[in-house]
C-alpha cells in the first residue's frame, strides 16, 4: 500500500511561527505527494487559522482578526475545486497577511517546478542573472512580461504571498518566487503548468521571448550566467564564513553568510588574521546573511572585535548590508553599530530591527 501524508506543523520561536509543510515520500515511487482529500486540506487550515493566533506573540498587527478568519473561511470553501499546489499558494497568502517575515510558509516547493532562470531587481528593472543554456539569450536580459501579465502586473500579485516587513524583502522574495511554475500558475499569472513565454529586452532595449519550460525544482541545471566573473561577495558561496586579506587596500574583508560551521572557531581564526595583517580596515558583508543565532556574535566575535585598539577608531570596521540581511543578521549589524561605532553601508536589510522575533 502507497502512503502519502502531508503534517502542518509549527516552528515556534518568542514572538513568531513558522508553519512548516512536511511531506513523506512515496513508498513505491520515491518522489514527494501534495495528494491529501478536501476534508484533509480543510483540518489543515484550520490547525492554521487556530494555531497561529495563538502562538504568534501578536498576529493582527497589521491584518484584522475579521480579515484574516474572513480568509481563511473563503479558501475553505473554495478547497473542493483548488488543485492542491493552489492550495498551498492559499496558505501562504493567509500567513503573508501577518506582514512579519519570520511567521512564513517553509518547505513549500517540494514537488514544485521552477523556470531555469534566476532573477534579480537592479533598482526598477528586474534582470536575468543566470539561465540554462538553451534559453542562453535570456541572460542578462531585463524581463518584460511573463505570458499576457507585465512585470508590473506580476510582481503585484506575488507580494501577496511574501511574507515580510518592508518592500527590499518583498524584492528580494518576490525575484525568488518568480520562476516557480506552480506559484504563477496558482495566481493565474500563466495558464498551464508546461510552459511559458517569457519576453525580455535586450540591451539595446529589442524586446524577444522564450517559450521555457519547467523543470523540477532540484533537477541538475547547465547554467548560463549573465557575469562572466563572480563579485567578491558571490564567491565560494557554500561557506558561511569566509575571509581574505586585501593588501592593496589595507583591508579584511569577511564574508559572513551565517551562523553554522563552527563559528568559534571561525572567528578565532579571522581574529588572529587581524592580529597578524593589522588592516586599516575590516570590513563585514553581511548582504547574504538571512539570520541564525545572533548570541553567538556576542559572545565571541564581538568582544574580540572590541579588544583591538586600531578597530575601535572611526571609519576602522565597516558593515554591508542589503536585501537579504534579516532576522539575527539586523541584530547583529545593530550590535556593530552601538559597541564599535561602525559604519553601515549598503542597501536597506530586508528585515526590521523592530520586528517579532527571539525576545
Amino acid at each position: 500500500m502507497r502512503s502519502r501524508v502531508i503534517t502542518l506543523g509549527i516552528v515556534l520561536l518568542l514572538g513568531q511561527a513558522q508553519f512548516v509543510l512536511a511531506r513523506t515520500q512515496d513508498s513505491k515511487k520515491n518522489e514527494t505527494s501534495l495528494q491529501l482529500t478536501p476534508q484533509q486540506w480543510q483540518q489543515d487550515l484550520q490547525f492554521l487559522a487556530r494555531e497561529l493566533p495563538a502562538r504568534h506573540k501578536n498576529a493582527f498587527h497589521t491584518v484584522s482578526r475579521e480579515q484574516f478568519e474572513k480568509s481563511v473561511s473563503d479558501l475553505s470553501a473554495q478547497i473542493p475545486n483548488l488543485q492542491p499546489h493552489e492550495i498551498v499558494v492559499g496558505f501562504m497568502r493567509i500567513i503573508a497577511s501577518v506582514s512579519d517575515a519570520h511567521t512564513e510558509l517553509s518547505g513549500f516547493g517540494t514537488g514544485f517546478h521552477r523556470f531555469p532562470l534566476s532573477l534579480y531587481w537592479f533598482g526598477k528593472e528586474l534582470r536575468v542573472t543566470r539561465i540554462a543554456s538553451a534559453y542562453k539569450r535570456g541572460a542578462g536580459a531585463r524581463v518584460v512580461q511573463i505570458g499576457d501579465l507585465s512585470v508590473a502586473d506580476v510582481t503585484a500579485r506575488l507580494d501577496q504571498v511574501v511574507a515580510h516587513e518592508n518592500d527590499y524583502w518583498v524584492r528580494l522574495l518576490d525575484a525568488g518566487f518568480m520562476p516557480y511554475a506552480e506559484i504563477l500558475q496558482a495566481l493565474k499569472i500563466i495558464p498551464d503548468l508546461k510552459t511559458a513565454r517569457w519576453t525580455f529586452a535586450d540591451s539595446a532595449g529589442k524586446q524577444f521571448s522564450l517559450d521555457i519550460q519547467p523543470v523540477a525544482a532540484d533537477e541538475k541545471i547547465d547554467w548560463v550566467s549573465a557575469s562572466p566573473e563572480l563579485p567578491l561577495y558571490r564567491q565560494r558561496p557554500d561557506e558561511q564564513f569566509w575571509f581574505t586579506y586585501l593588501p592593496e587596500a589595507q583591508t579584511m574583508y569577511v564574508n559572513f553568510r551565517g551562523y553554522r560551521e563552527s563559528f568559534d572557531k571561525h572567528a578565532d581564526e579571522l581574529l588572529s588574521s587581524i592580529k597578524e595583517h593589522s588592516p586599516q580596515r575590516v570590513v563585514i558583508d553581511m548582504r547574504q546573511n538571512r539570520g541564525g543565532d545572533f548570541t553567538k556574535v556576542r559572545g565571541r566575535l564581538l568582544p574580540g572585535l572590541k579588544q583591538n585598539s586600531l578597530l575601535r577608531k572611526p571609519g576602522a570596521l565597516f558593515i554591508v548590508t542589503g536585501r537579504a540581511t534579516q532576522s539575527a543578521a539586523v541584530v547583529n549589524t545593530i550590535d556593530f553599530r552601538k559597541e564599535m561605532n561602525a559604519i553601515i553601508v549598503g542597501e536597506p536589510t530586508g528585515g526590521r530591527p523592530n520586528g517579532y522575533s527571539e525576545h
